[in-house]
């Protein structure tokens, strides 16, 4: 009876057993299986279960996958800023997080589209915050590393700047 209901991809997504091409994928694969699951088993919130589950399959295929854009959700106007600020935060990361954070880079974007769905539903505050919150600390760990990686990149710099004007420094009183 509980199959009956439930979209074609949710059955996909929990009958076979997957092989993702990188880590990414792998990690996107995991956190939108978790969310079908959840949606299905706990809500049976088909619709949702059918697109983390089609988010999931996807990943599994190596597929870029994006968080749904804002307007794809029907959420009113005053709760739209945040979720909007939010994916175009994570869109400007997305491609230094993927070679630096994947783990986060994943966790960020199936974060990104549970707040947003559970913002168009609107009744689970509790689930809005624990979206929202999972999102705002994998961001914050993806600006953590991408911080680290500057700052590594700036010393690296400074050593050769450094180091060249020893040696130009070295040449000239060589020279005089």
């Amino acid at each position: 009876l509980f199959f009956i209901s439930c979209s074609a991809s949710y059955k996909k997504l929990n009958n076979n057993i997957f092989n993702p091409p990188n880590e990414f994928s792998k990690h996107l694969l995991e956190a939108y299986k978790l969310k079908a699951d959840f949606e299905a088993i706990e809500m049976h919130d088909w619709n949702s279960a059918k697109l983390y589950s089609e988010k999931a399959l996807a990943a599994n295929e190596g597929e870029k996958i994006l968080p749904q854009k804002i307007g794809y959700w029907k959420i009113e106007p005053a709760k739209r800023f945040d979720l909007i600020k939010g994916y175009n935060n994570l869109m400007t990361i997305y491609d230094d997080a993927l070679n630096l954070d994947p783990y986060n880079l994943a966790k960020a974007i199936s974060s990104l589209d549970c707040w947003s769905e559970q913002q168009e539903e609107n009744w689970q505050t509790w689930d809005i915050h624990q979206c929202r919150d999972d999102f705002i600390n994998a961001m914050h760990a993806i600006y953590g590393l991408l911080d680290e990686k500057n700052q590594e990149s700036s010393k690296s710099k400074l050593t050769s700047n450094i180091s060249k004007n020893i040696n130009n420094s070295n040449d000239t009183a060589s020279i005089v």
